[in-house]
């Protein structure tokens, strides 16, 4: 791929979540913004998320409003994928992870990169294009104020932003897609091969995700 010059904004990572509490998690956040808060008190009934929220500090967990963390910090503390000790799980190579985390766009975004330069198969279903665009935008957007009506996902504390996520069973969804045959490069793509490398680092991400069974949350560093 031959590289731009043009400098890059941000840096961005696919953390590894514990993907059977991650659609429930957000939802209940969800919820409560709208006055209901009976997902989110039956959520943190489950032992592995009221033992990793009172391991931070948290005593009184059901009443939602009484916990002074943001919905960023709340949902990424919940679900995130530790190892035995505690530790962050991290998936994938390095190499992948630094060519994932850092592209050649405007936004310095691999997945910014790929829907900005990819187009349907005319002689393919359009469903299936549309299918792989849905699922590379619940990665870009699906945390966004456009889609949860609030900016707290994109302002945590500390700097924390989370501009969406992917469940196991859509991990593998998109892996799938991916590498079918609905969709091609555009001609108009600005870097040669751009989109081949942006989607090689970022399948060799899912394909890491996959082998753990887990469901990932997209977060931009500044």
């Amino acid at each position: 791929m031959n590289q731009s010059n043009s400098s890059t904004t941000a840096f961005y990572t696919l953390d590894g979540c514990v993907s059977d509490n991650l659609d429930e998690t957000f939802q209940a956040l969800l919820e409560v913004r709208k006055g209901n808060s009976q997902l989110w008190k039956e959520l943190v009934k489950r032992d592995g998320i009221a033992s990793r929220l009172h391991a931070q500090g948290l005593d009184n967990m059901e009443d939602r409003l009484q916990i002074p963390w943001d919905d960023a910090t709340l949902l990424f503390t919940a679900v995130r994928m530790l190892n035995r000790d505690s530790t962050p799980i991290m998936l994938g190579e390095n190499k992948n992870r630094e060519r994932f985390g850092r592209f050649p766009h405007h936004t310095g975004s691999s997945l910014n990169y790929i829907l900005d330069n990819i187009v349907s198969i005319p002689s393919q279903s359009e469903g299936l294009f549309t299918d792989l665009v849905e699922h590379l935008e619940y990665l870009t957007q699906r945390c966004s104020e456009m889609n949860t009506g609030h900016k707290e996902f994109q302002e945590g504390k500390a700097g924390l932003i989370i501009l969406g996520y992917l469940t196991f069973e859509e991990v593998k969804s998109l892996r799938s897609m991916l590498l079918g045959s609905g969709w091609m490069v555009s001609r108009e793509e600005p870097l040669d091969g751009g989109v081949r490398d942006a989607v090689r680092h970022l399948n060799a991400l899912l394909m890491a995700a996959e082998r753990r069974g887990a469901g990932l949350i997209h977060r931009q560093h500044e």
